[in-house]
């Protein structure tokens, strides 16, 4: 007999703490993207609504792309409109969200040691202060659930900082690339095109999406060959390396 609550469990008391505040948050948005409640907590798990879904499939990834954009949408206008890139964020709640390059410049900088990539043209996306607003909340394809309706919900709430719009969205197309294979151009313009229809078409570019997709290479390079990464991205990457030298 399937339960119906869905338990995550945490060594570290701090991580689980940190990861209700997070879903307090996201759910405080009311964005309209469905987020299962939280039933009850301790200081080692969290006890959510389990919700029926399945991981999105090929097909699927428009909506998920939309149901991101609702969610960076809400945040920006609810939340974010005056936070800046390169600072942490205190929020309404009280929880601090960290900038977006102090997290991810030590990794970074360690996978370009494997990939060759410039460690100039790296830290230039790194440090685009100018970027209004979002964040980032793990997009791995695995952390969405799509209904037996096509509703999608948003699950997993452990990873949250700061981050560019469109960020996300390219997270997930690196992560649906490595799962699926090479998707089609027709798919990723649709996700484009329904995650900028939630937001400002401005606030996605799309060479910066395709940056923002190199640094999610570089960042899921050691899970390749686990949790269902089958296809390494230099091989399903869907446009040229925008950071190939020329």
């Amino acid at each position: 007999m399937t339960s119906d609550l869905f338990i995550k469990r945490y060594d570290d008391p701090q991580r689980c703490s940190v990861a209700a505040a997070h879903h307090d948050w996201l759910t405080g948005l009311e964005s309209g993207v469905r987020i299962p409640h939280l039933i009850t907590r301790t200081s080692h798990h969290l006890a959510f609504e389990r919700l029926p879904g399945r991981t999105p499939r090929v097909a699927d990834l428009p909506r998920v792309a939309s149901a991101l954009g609702r969610l960076h949408d809400a945040a920006y206008w609810k939340e974010l409109h005056s936070a800046r890139l390169d600072q942490p964020h205190a929020t309404s709640i009280g929880l601090v969200l960290p900038d977006f390059a102090g997290p991810r410049r030590d990794a970074l900088h360690r996978a370009t040691r494997l990939t060759g990539v410039d460690l100039a043209a790296l830290d230039t996306v790194l440090d685009r202060t100018g970027s209004l607003t979002s964040f980032y909340k793990d997009p791995n394809l695995r952390n969405y659930l799509v209904d037996e309706e096509k509703n999608v919900a948003v699950v997993d709430f452990d990873d949250l900082t700061l981050a560019p719009f469109g960020y996300d969205l390219a997270g997930l197309l690196v992560t649906a690339s490595m799962t699926y294979g090479r998707l089609e151009q027709r798919i990723l313009t649709n996700c484009a095109d329904a995650y900028r229809a939630a937001i400002a078409p401005s606030l996605c570019d799309l060479e910066e999406l395709r940056q923002y997709a190199e640094l999610h290479h570089l960042l899921t390079l050691r899970y390749l060959g686990t949790n269902g990464y089958r296809h390494p991205w230099p091989t399903v990457r869907p446009w040229p390396n925008p950071f190939a030298s020329t």
